[in-house]
């Protein structure tokens, strides 16, 4: 019975003169390299950055331009950090860190309303979203030592942290055909709806959107 009733649901929206969906697909990319000494001849000492990403947005127009919208977001940032340290005991033995290696991975996962401020056939389609989040945390870090010449891995396991949070996201659509356009998207999240952290959490992306 409740199968029924949710089938009958999706075919009367879906009848509906307004009801669509756009979904927005989006990857991103990031690598970035810093020497530990621009005078310095080894390219292996050094910090590299990475980040990897990519953003599903999903929205049920239920009014002409108004929408239920569920989102998702996975990113990893990574930091390798090559520089040797060294530190001698009492004893004279020499402890080197020979390499630091950090990843931090975060996934959001949020609902809300999305506000259209153009007709769908429209060519430039800017719209607000606003609503919850769940914002998810975890990590470690691995580490690398070598004492007396014998190497020594150590790695440390962060705590996974969940906030129930608020997000705000500013999209532009640009159409390329019909049913496919371009979207780039600004969006902040609000952990424990603390408002004087959003600017901490920006994220902004580009990808592709399709309206079925």
């Amino acid at each position: 019975m409740l199968r029924k009733s949710f089938l009958f649901i999706l075919i009367f929206i879906s009848n509906s003169i307004h009801a669509y969906v756009d979904l927005d697909l989006s990857y991103t990319f990031s690598e970035r390299r810093i020497n530990s000494d621009t005078t310095s001849e080894n390219d292996d000492e050094a910090v590299r950055t990475t980040t990897k990403g990519y953003t599903f947005n999903w929205a049920w127009y239920l009014w002409e331009y108004t929408a239920i919208e569920f989102n998702y977001s996975h990113t990893t940032q990574k930091l390798l950090d090559t520089r040797e340290g060294s530190t001698t005991d009492s004893d004279g033995d020499t402890l080197t860190i020979k390499e630091q290696e950090t990843t931090v991975i975060t996934e959001v996962s949020g609902v809300g309303i999305r506000q259209a401020f153009a007709h769908r056939k429209a060519r430039i389609i800017p719209a607000l979203s606003v609503g919850y989040a769940r914002y998810v945390t975890s990590g470690n870090t691995n580490y690398t030592f070598e004492l007396s010449g014998v190497e020594l891995p150590y790695k440390v396991e962060d705590e996974v942290e969940v906030f129930n949070s608020g997000y705000a996201a500013f999209s532009i659509r640009f159409k390329i055909t019909e049913f496919i356009g371009l979207s780039l998207s600004a969006k902040t999240i609000a952990p424990n709806f603390d408002t004087s952290l959003a600017s901490q959490n920006v994220t902004y992306s580009a990808g592709f959107s399709w309206l079925f």
